[in-house]
């Protein structure tokens, strides 16, 4: 995966203000973008070829607020 950019002062999901790092990723099934944040809360986002999206958002204490997966219409 690879890093695509460092941000200051990002709201993290615990509601801290904290530095992050985005990276994305590309391949033949999904496309993957995370989000690593300072505190150590970390944002996960899948989109795969058939349109659908899943979404995992864990907090610092490893505590998995969004577990979701979208389904294409």
């Amino acid at each position: 995966m690879n890093a695509n950019g460092s941000f200051k002062g990002q709201s993290a999901p615990c509601g801290r203000m904290a530095d992050s790092e985005h990276y994305e990723d590309h391949d033949d099934d999904f496309v993957t973008r995370e989000v690593e944040y300072a505190c150590g809360c970390m944002s996960i986002d899948r989109e795969y070829h058939d349109g659908s999206v899943s979404r995992r958002v864990v907090h610092h204490d490893g505590r998995v607020m969004v577990d979701e997966l979208l389904s294409a219409e």
